[in-house]
This record gives C-alpha cells, sequence and structure tokens, in this order.
C-alpha cells in the first residue's frame, strides 16, 4: 500500500514540475562544464544583442535574494513589450548538489520566465576580481547584486535598485530603452 501511494504521489509531483516546466519562458543553463569562464561572455550571447540586460546575481541561500523573487514578475510586466532581457545568474556557493537542485525548485516556484545560468565558481570568481572597483570591500562579494547592461553591451549601473524598488527600479531601465 505505502508503493503504491508513492508510486502516485511521485507520478503526480512529475506532473506538476512538468506543467510548471511548460508555463516558463526561459533558458536554464548549469555550467557544470565551465563552458562561460567569465561573465563577458555571457553578455556576448546572441540572444542580448540589441538588448537592454537585467542582471541579477543572487544564491539559493541568499534570504534578500528569494524575497526579491515575488517582485520579478511585476517588472516583467512592465517591460513586456519592450527589448529588454532577464538574467538570472545564480552563484555555485555552496558547491553541492543540493543547491542545484534548490536552484531548479526556485525557478519553477518563483515563475521566473528568463535566462537562468548556475555560474561556475571560475566565472563568479572572475566577475568580482575584475570589477571589485565598483563595489565597496564588504559588499564585493554580498548578494543580490543588480546590474543593467545597456543595447550596446556596456554594463552602465553595478547597483541598479532592486524589483521591490518598483518605480526606481523601472526608470532606470527605461533611460536606456
Amino acid at each position: 500500500m505505502k508503493l503504491i501511494l508513492i508510486a502516485i504521489l511521485s507520478t503526480l509531483i512529475h506532473i506538476q514540475v512538468k506543467s510548471q516546466e511548460n508555463d516558463l519562458k526561459h533558458l536554464i543553463v548549469n555550467d557544470t562544464t565551465n563552458t562561460y569562464k567569465s561573465f563577458e561572455q555571457i553578455l556576448e550571447l546572441d540572444r542580448f544583442k540589441n538588448k537592454v540586460v537585467c542582471i541579477n546575481f543572487w544564491g539559493t541561500a541568499c534570504g534578500f535574494c528569494l524575497a526579491e523573487f515575488k517582485h520579478e514578475n511585476e517588472l516583467k510586466l512592465q517591460f513586456e513589450n519592450d527589448s529588454v532581457e532577464f538574467v538570472y545568474l545564480c552563484t555555485r556557493y555552496p558547491n553541492t548538489k543540493k543547491n542545484e537542485k534548490r536552484w531548479e525548485e526556485i525557478i519553477y516556484e518563483n515563475k521566473l520566465d528568463g535566462t537562468h545560468i548556475l555560474l561556475s565558481n571560475e566565472c563568479y570568481e572572475s566577475f568580482i576580481d575584475n570589477y571589485e572597483d565598483k563595489y565597496p570591500p564588504i559588499l564585493k562579494a554580498a548578494l543580490p547584486k543588480y546590474l543593467l547592461v545597456n543595447k550596446n553591451g556596456e554594463i552602465i549601473n553595478f547597483n541598479l535598485p532592486r524589483p521591490s524598488t518598483k518605480e526606481l527600479i523601472y526608470t532606470e531601465i527605461r533611460k536606456e530603452l
């Protein structure tokens, strides 16, 4: 009897995850092969050419990061007819399989459309090293981080307001359209 219940529950969960997958418009990359050795390689992807790109660096264990996700869909609605891409770059710390599983769960739980990359440690560390002068020492590795990239692929704001600030972030993005 227990086995039958487990089988039924497992099937229902699988169906729910599949239906969630079909509702999202996204690209998900778990960079276990270290495809992206630098942040700049990500910015050079064709899908971001001639678009304003909002970047969210986050972590699965970051409470502030997770709290902001409830504002993401409202932010996207503001720009649904504009040439704006939303990119979620998750750090791999701590480097565990549990972190990878939680990363995927968070994407689906929050219905986060956009480009999602679970960064290699090398890629995240290169970002911190290359742009450490953009942040005070105490904040250089802090999460969340929000960046804005213009249509020419240049980072123009290393301290974009969080989605919960609503009009503040909307204004910054609109300046680049």
